[in-house]
C-alpha cells in the first residue's frame, strides 16, 4: 500500500501530517485521520468547516503514549498524567476517557486557536477516531468523548444554507475569563431567515465584549440576516449568516467601523459546510 504522504492524488495538507510521522519515527503511520473545524451557531445549528485537525497515529505495544504536534514541535507531551501544553488537553482529555494503552500520535491543526472555528474541539475529534481505531476498534461511538460532536455528521446542521454565507469575524480580541453558557431554544425553522433571528437575539442573551457588539452591530446594519458572538477560547470572535450578494459589503462595513473605533480590523473567514471526520486511509 502506497504511503499516504507519498500519493500526489491527496490534498497536500492530508500528505503532511504523514510524512512529518514518517520522518520523524521513521517509519510509516498506521493511519491518518481528519475533522473539520466547527461553528456553533445555535443549539442544535452547527456548520463544519475545511479547515480542521489532521491526526496520523500507530498503536504501540509498551503501553507508553506519545504526543506531538507539527504546530507545536517544542512541546511533545509523554504519558496521560500531569500537566501538559494547552495545545494538547483535548487529545488527553479523550486519552484518559479511552485508557488507549500505547499509542503514537502525530497531529497537526490547520486554524488558529480562538479564531472561531473550535480548533481544539477538531482535535479532539480526530484524536478520537485515530485512537478508537488503533486501540478500540470495538467501540461504535466516540460522540461521548469529545466536548461538541457535530463534527462526526459534518456539512450544516439546523440551517438552510441555500440563501446564506456564515462569515466569521477573528475580532483578535483574546481573553482568559470563562463566559457561563445560557439555555436558549433552537429556531422553529432552517431558513437563514430565521435563524439569522434567532442569532441575534442570541447574542443579546449574553456578556460580550464591546468589540463583538460593535461587529454584530455594524453587520446587521450592513444588512446581514443575523449575526452573534462567538466563544472559542480563549477567543472572541464573531459570526454573521449574510445574504451572498451582501458578503463584500458586510466585510467593508465591520473593517471600516473598527478602524473608525481605533482597532485593528477582525480577520475573516468564509465557512461553506464541510465533510464529516473520518479516517482518511483505508
Amino acid at each position: 500500500m502506497i504511503d499516504l504522504a507519498d500519493r500526489p492524488d491527496v490534498a497536500p495538507e492530508l500528505r503532511l501530517v504523514p510524512h512529518a510521522f514518517r520522518e520523524a519515527f521513521g517509519r510509516s503511520a498506521e493511519g491518518v485521520w481528519y475533522a473539520p473545524g466547527l461553528v456553533r451557531l445555535l443549539p442544535g445549528v452547527a456548520v463544519c468547516a475545511r479547515w480542521g485537525a489532521i491526526v496520523a497515529g500507530e498503536r504501540r505495544t509498551d503501553g507508553r503514549f506519545e504526543l506531538v504536534s507539527i504546530n507545536r514541535p517544542a512541546e511533545p507531551v509523554s504519558g496521560l498524567s500531569g500537566d501538559a501544553p494547552a495545545w494538547a488537553r483535548p487529545v488527553l482529555e479523550v486519552a484518559r476517557r479511552l485508557e488507549p494503552g500505547g499509542a503514537t500520535l502525530m497531529c497537526s491543526v490547520d486554524l488558529p486557536a480562538g479564531s472561531g472555528l473550535s480548533a481544539g474541539n477538531a482535535l479532539a475529534c480526530a484524536a478520537a477516531l485515530a485512537l478508537r481505531d488503533l486501540t478500540r476498534p470495538s467501540l461504535a461511538d466516540v460522540a461521548a468523548l469529545v466536548p461538541d460532536p457535530a463534527p462526526f455528521a459534518g456539512q450544516a446542521q439546523g440551517v438552510d444554507l441555500a440563501e446564506a454565507v456564515v462569515l466569521v469575524a477573528d475580532t483578535r480580541i483574546r481573553r482568559d475569563t470563562p463566559v457561563s453558557p445560557v439555555d436558549f431554544p433552537a429556531p422553529d425553522g432552517t431558513s437563514a431567515a430565521e435563524v439569522g433571528r434567532c442569532l441575534t437575539a442570541y447574542h443579546r442573551a449574553r456578556p460580550s465584549e464591546p468589540e463583538q457588539d460593535l461587529a454584530v452591530r455594524t453587520a446587521l446594519d450592513a444588512g446581514a440576516y443575523g449575526a452573534s458572538m462567538l466563544v472559542d477560547d480563549p477567543g472572541r470572535p464573531v459570526v454573521a449568516l449574510v445574504p451572498p450578494d451582501r458578503v463584500p459589503a458586510v466585510r467593508a462595513a465591520v473593517s471600516a467601523a473598527f478602524h473608525a473605533a481605533g482597532a485593528r480590523p477582525p480577520r475573516y473567514l468564509t465557512v461553506r459546510p464541510a465533510r464529516a471526520a473520518t479516517r482518511v486511509t483505508a
